[in-house]
């Protein structure tokens, strides 16, 4: 059960990296029409995002391996 939330508590926070590196997107695409941004500040916005689709892999891997134990019963 704990293992279980756990892994939806992984998989939210893995949506919470997704929007934040959706909101730095498009905060750097507003800020862009009054200075120049390097394009370094892009990849680390682009780079969050990619963090977090990968945490929310590693949730659903947890959530699978959860599964697949309790289908296997030690006797």
């Amino acid at each position: 059960m704990r293992t279980t939330i756990l892994a939806y508590v992984i998989a939210f926070l893995g949506l919470l990296m997704i929007g934040g590196g959706i909101w730095d997107l498009l905060d750097l695409s507003r800020r862009r029409a009054q200075t120049q941004i390097p394009i370094r500040h892009y990849g680390m916005a682009i780079g969050t995002i990619c963090v977090g689709v990968g945490i929310g892999g590693i949730a659903q891997v947890l959530r699978l391996l959860v599964a697949i134990a309790h289908t296997i019963q030690p006797h």
